[in-house]
């Protein structure tokens, strides 16, 4: 057992316990930008991958889904016209 003399004080407990924090982040730091220029990056890049050909299958999706109202419209009134003209060249003959 230690004798009271012996025994760190407070603050060197608690100076001590600073230093091991310190230690210990600066580790983590080094893991973490290891993790981030290696398998971390590409676990991200795979990410930003996925999610840009989900948001390009959304797009394609909504601009098929606008152009094929839109020539519906066009169609109808395209057969119309084209019905019409037929309409009056047979009149004229």
């Amino acid at each position: 057992m230690l004798s009271p003399a012996a025994a760190p004080s407070r603050e060197e407990l608690a100076h001590g316990t600073d230093r091991d924090a310190d230690v210990i982040a600066d580790r983590l730091r080094g893991r973490f930008t290891h993790f981030l220029t290696g398998d971390g990056r590409a676990l991200i890049e795979e990410r930003c991958r996925e999610s840009l050909q989900e948001h390009s299958n959304w797009l394609v999706s909504q601009i098929t889904r606008e152009v094929a109202l839109a020539l519906e419209t066009e169609l109808t009134q395209w057969v119309r016209e084209a019905v019409a003209d037929e309409l009056e060249r047979r009149g004229r003959q």
